[in-house]
């Protein structure tokens, strides 16, 4: 059976080596974790790091060799092969989350790394996103980006499950057809080669039969690291 993780890496980064922003919600932290792991066992020199907010590594285990938390620890850090560092400013009104580098820092930063992956969104857990105007996140350096949606929101309400949208609804295939194509929903501000990745398909049977999504699709479990479906 193919890694999922495996997959998504080919599709995102053919040549091994790049900048990836991960946008949407139900796992993009899973998710950068797990390719950042990915790439490391290819031999890559990685960064994690984020463009809005990010978890603490005093309460999420990025599995990675360093993690910093100050810019000149950040900058002063000569980046050995293979190495992952994650690196994310602290939070003066939230102790337990960290936010983005300052610009200037993280393009500096960018160039010294094989692969950099990048959260550019946030969700607050919830399983779907609508964006606002000031999210995603993306930086210009970006060759790839992908945007997560959780299988979990199918079937629940709207309300309880899509940030940024109010509504009694129930998430069916008609209202994921809609966060995908609408301006401001799950393809936001996505840059170079893009996929949609529906993760948590290990909780819900989400069928693809009538989603319509204008690029490549993969419905799998990060948890599982398996692919249930493509399109």
């Amino acid at each position: 059976m193919e890694s999922l993780i495996a997959h998504l890496a080919e599709l995102l980064l053919p040549q091994g080596r790049g900048v990836i922003s991960i946008t949407g919600a139900g796992g993009k932290t899973s998710a950068l974790k797990a390719l950042g792991r990915h790439f490391r066992s290819l031999s890559k020199s990685v960064l994690l790091t984020t463009t809005t907010k990010i978890q603490s590594p005093k309460t999420f285990d990025y599995d990675m060799d360093w993690a910093f938390t100050d810019e000149v620890e950040a900058l002063g850090h000569e980046v050995a092969p293979g190495e992952g560092v994650f690196y994310a400013q602290r939070a003066l009104m939230d102790p337990k989350k960290l936010v983005s580098p300052r610009p200037e820092v993280l393009s500096i930063l960018i160039p010294r790394f094989d692969v950099v992956i990048i959260e550019a969104d946030g969700a607050r857990h919830l399983p779907l996103k609508y964006h606002s105007q000031r999210d995603p996140v993306i930086v210009s350096e970006t060759d790839a980006t992908l945007a997560v949606m959780g299988a979990s929101a199918y079937g629940r309400r709207v309300d309880d499950s899509v940030f940024g949208f109010e509504s009694e609804a129930l998430v069916d295939t008609a209202f994921l057809n809609f966060l995908i194509r609408d301006g401001e929903g799950a393809l936001k501000g996505a840059m170079g080669r893009t996929v949609l990745f529906i993760n948590q398909a290990d909780e819900v049977a989400l069928p693809l039969e009538g989603i319509l999504a204008p690029v490549p699709l993969i419905l799998g479990s990060l948890r599982e690291d398996r692919i249930y479906g493509s399109l």
